[in-house]
Parts: C-alpha cells; sequence; structure tokens
C-alpha cells in the first residue's frame, strides 16, 4: 500500500473590508435633515402657509411678538396656539410686561374681518399699543416714462 502525502489545502484569507454604503445613506440623511431644520430654525411662523395681503410699504420688522391667524384655526402667538381669550395673559408672558413690545399681527387674506378684530381687541383690552399688520411686499411694476 503506497501512502501519498497529502498537502492540507490552504484557507483562503478573506481580506476585512468596510461596506461603506450604510454610513454613506446615513450621512446624506443627516444632511438632508438639517438643510431642512435649518431654513425652519428662527422663525416663530415658519411652516406656516400664510398668504398675507400685499403693500407697498411692507418692512421687516425686528424684536417683535407675532400673532398669526388662520381661517379656522386657533390663534398662535409666536408659533403656539392660544385660545382668544388668552392672547393677553400670553402676550404678558412672552413680553414679561413691557407694554411698549411690538406686536405684530400677521393675518392670511382668508380670515373673515371679524376674527381679525377679536384678535386686535383683545390685544388692545391688554394694554399694547404699537402693533403692526404684517403684509406682503408688492411686486415693483415698471413704470413707463
Amino acid at each position: 500500500m503506497s501512502q501519498e502525502f497529502v498537502l492540507p489545502r490552504r484557507r483562503r484569507r478573506t481580506r476585512p473590508y468596510l461596506d461603506l454604503t450604510a454610513m454613506i445613506d446615513t450621512v446624506f440623511n443627516l444632511l438632508i435633515f438639517f438643510a431642512v431644520a435649518s431654513t425652519l430654525a428662527g422663525k416663530p411662523h415658519a411652516g406656516m402657509d400664510l398668504r398675507l395681503p400685499k403693500a407697498e410699504t411692507a418692512a421687516p420688522v425686528q424684536d417683535r411678538v407675532v400673532l398669526a391667524l388662520r381661517p379656522g384655526q386657533p390663534v398662535q402667538v409666536n408659533g403656539t396656539p392660544v385660545a382668544t381669550e388668552q392672547i393677553g395673559a400670553a402676550l404678558r408672558q412672552l413680553t414679561g410686561g413691557d407694554l411698549e413690545a411690538q406686536i405684530v399681527v400677521m393675518p392670511d387674506q382668508r380670515v373673515p374681518y371679524s376674527d381679525l378684530i377679536g384678535v386686535l381687541d383683545q390685544v388692545r383690552l391688554a394694554d399694547y399699543h404699537r402693533i403692526a399688520l404684517a403684509a406682503s411686499p408688492k411686486p415693483k411694476s415698471k413704470q413707463k416714462p
């Protein structure tokens, strides 16, 4: 009987590698999230679909409290829904009782006039008198000479 000498088979060495697909997907999703979140940061009326009326004298206002009105929805004071009767208390809380604070009322153009008057009345009953109505700037039309 002949005995053959058989060499053991060498195992193939597998090289370790990183599958970067999952990491790239995660980074891409984070990039999209932060891009969207940064556009909404610092805007109390962000995400609200308001169609403001147009005015030629419209200008941006800084350091203010914003009351947003949409048809069929509660008033939003700096983005927080508040009942109409509680507007004065919400304003006092946000302004720290400073009656000279600028109050900007942003009514959607579809809001009934009676709702707007009710909100303005509540603001005045709370003794705030620096009230402004927000509007979108009208596009400048070219005048012919």
